[in-house]
């Protein structure tokens, strides 16, 4: 283990210049993107089209809104209900898909990123090994840290249970008794979001873990959380930094009429999303590898 962890300045500072010199750390995530993109709208788009084969039938009226009517909508609705099984199958495949080809992908920009930080320089070489190496270690990791954020779901149980009887026993709901449910409601949110963002500061680093140590999903999981115990401050410091420097970028974007909403998922594709991996494998690796290496 490193004697001391690398001041946080350093590690933004140095991760930018690792970025600047490796532009090419930013396909794996637009790799990702696209891929991502194509093959769920190939699938959910098949699905749609097999569950309602008159569809195409609706493509001239597009030109003229106003010639789209119930008359025109209402049978192919029909045949998509009649036919929903076949839509919900081809969303679960693709959600399926879209986890492991994320997962390839994330597995080899932490690759990417470890090695140009402790080399200099990465290629695409580096994210295919590394991709087809860890995604199904990375994949698990990730499943276990969100069945552990899925937790956080028993904190609507409370609103629940408190406004189903009132609700369902009541003949007409009043204020009086819709407002109590939804506060309760409301305040499990709340207490549930909060949970949230605990543990994905807590299991910020497992991925790190499992690709850059080369180690398995829950030994992994477990090694990052224990860095995480250790290290709690620098850990919240550093994705307090990524998390606003995301929010920031996006919002500023956002003010630019027409493509600001397009701009911003280039941006965070190409430059955010690159950046924050280097810095964190950077960070992981300051405390594993010994002082001075990196």
């Amino acid at each position: 283990m490193g004697n001391m962890v690398e001041d946080l300045g350093s590690v933004i500072k140095k991760g930018f210049d690792t970025w600047k010199a490796n532009l090419c750390i930013s396909l794996p995530f637009l790799f990702s993107s696209i891929i991502t993109s194509i093959v769920a709208l190939i699938i959910i788009g098949g699905a749609i089209l097999a569950a309602v084969p008159s569809l195409p039938s609706l493509i001239p009226h597009l030109s003229q809104p106003d010639k789209i009517t119930p008359e025109l909508i209402l049978p192919l609705m029909s045949q998509l209900i009649q036919n929903i099984g076949i839509v919900i199958v081809a969303v679960i495949i693709a959600m399926i898909l879209g986890l492991l080809i994320s997962a390839f992908f994330a597995a080899g920009a932490i690759g990417m990123a470890k090695e140009a930080t402790e080399t200099g320089s990465t290629n695409l070489s580096d994210m295919k090994g590394y991709g087809k190496r860890k995604f199904i270690s990375l994949l698990f990791a990730d499943i276990i840290v969100g069945l552990i954020a899925l937790i956080g779901f028993v904190f609507l149980i409370p609103g629940i249970v408190y406004a189903l009887p009132v609700i369902t026993t009541s003949p007409e709901p009043t204020p009086e008794i819709i407002m109590p449910a939804f506060a309760i409601f409301m305040i499990g949110i709340l207490i549930m979001s909060i949970y949230t963002l605990i543990v994905s500061i807590m299991f910020a680093l497992p991925r790190y873990s499992v690709v850059i140590d080369d180690r398995g999903a829950i030994e992994g999981v477990k090694k990052g959380f224990n860095i995480f115990r250790k290290h709690k401050l620098d850990v919240f410091l550093l994705w307090l930094v990524a998390l606003v420097i995301g929010i920031v970028v996006s919002i500023i974007l956002s003010f630019i009429p027409y493509i600001g909403s397009f701009l911003s998922v280039v941006v965070s594709v190409i430059v955010i999303q690159p950046l924050i991996v280097i810095w964190w494998s950077r960070f992981y690796l300051s405390i594993v590898k010994p002082a001075g290496d990196l």
